[in-house]
């Protein structure tokens, strides 16, 4: 049965978040939405890679057929259309990341910024250690408690080792230091960091990530790709540089509180 509000304790969980910088959460999603929302991925990712055959530093192309680019090699990026099956409020309107979300930040005031993914297919390497922010580079030396936005993860199938799991180094959201910056990558893969660890999670879970966390993708051994979308969510006076692009039809189906977090998507007229 999925997770609900009433199985979780909060306060652990907060307490887990902002301690670790993470927080994984089972099976929150009924595998039949995930397998919805895979099968209409599929043919997305599959354009970007057959038309992306060079490293790019932005993604091109077309939301509604495959806006993405090729990372690194047989990693690729691909923006989520906002329409269904994607934009499910079983996902980006779950019950227990709102309610998670308005305890973390003591405030309902926070908003729908990006619907993204990444995915590393058969032959992918390790990335670099990195964080998804540049938090640290706009504040140096000032480690912040409580980050203004924070990612909402879900894989569309089982992870593992073999197929490319993210690494994570818990706590490193909290590690300001501007010499340290641009030297993670070298002295993460030279030193000894034992509680960086891989998370193996089951299609169905969620996790929500402290972006300032230092964590990396990992080779993908296996013969297929293995996808995960996240939903960024912000404090409305933080902003990342990106809004959601829906058509203005879908907006206008979206409940209340739908509306109060895509207030900010751009509206469309898609024929």
């Amino acid at each position: 049965m999925p997770t609900t509000y009433d199985d979780l304790d909060f306060d652990l969980k907060l307490a887990e978040f902002k301690i670790n910088g993470y927080l994984v959460l089972q099976d929150m999603i009924p595998g039949e939405t995930i397998d919805r929302i895979h099968t209409a991925f599929t043919p997305l990712l599959e354009h970007v890679k057959e038309r992306e055959s060079e490293i790019a530093p932005k993604e091109r192309g077309d939301v509604r057929t495959g806006l993405g680019r090729l990372q690194h090699p047989q990693r690729y990026t691909l923006t989520i259309p906002w329409i269904e099956p994607f934009a499910d409020p079983a996902v980006f309107e779950h019950p227990v990341i709102l309610e998670f979300l308005r305890r973390y930040w003591g405030s309902d005031d926070y908003a729908i910024t990006c619907y993204h993914s990444n995915n590393p297919y058969p032959g992918s390497e390790y990335q670099r250690w990195h964080r998804d922010t540049r938090l640290a580079r706009e504040i140096p030396d000032a480690g912040l408690r409580i980050c203004p936005v924070v990612g909402v993860k879900f894989p569309l199938v089982d992870t593992s080792e073999e197929n490319g799991s993210v690494e994570v180094l818990p706590s490193t959201q909290y590690l300001v230091d501007a010499d340290l910056e641009d030297r993670y990558d070298e002295l993460l893969c030279r030193g000894q960091f034992p509680s960086a660890h891989r998370l193996d999670l089951k299609k169905g879970s969620m996790w929500i990530q402290d972006v300032r966390m230092l964590h990396r993708g990992t080779p993908n051994r296996s013969e297929r790709p293995r996808p995960e979308l996240v939903v960024c969510y912000c404090r409305s006076w933080y902003s990342i540089g990106t809004r959601i692009e829906m058509p203005r039809t879908t907006y206008e189906t979206l409940s209340e509180r739908g509306k109060e977090l895509l207030g900010g998507a751009r509206r469309v007229d898609w024929d």
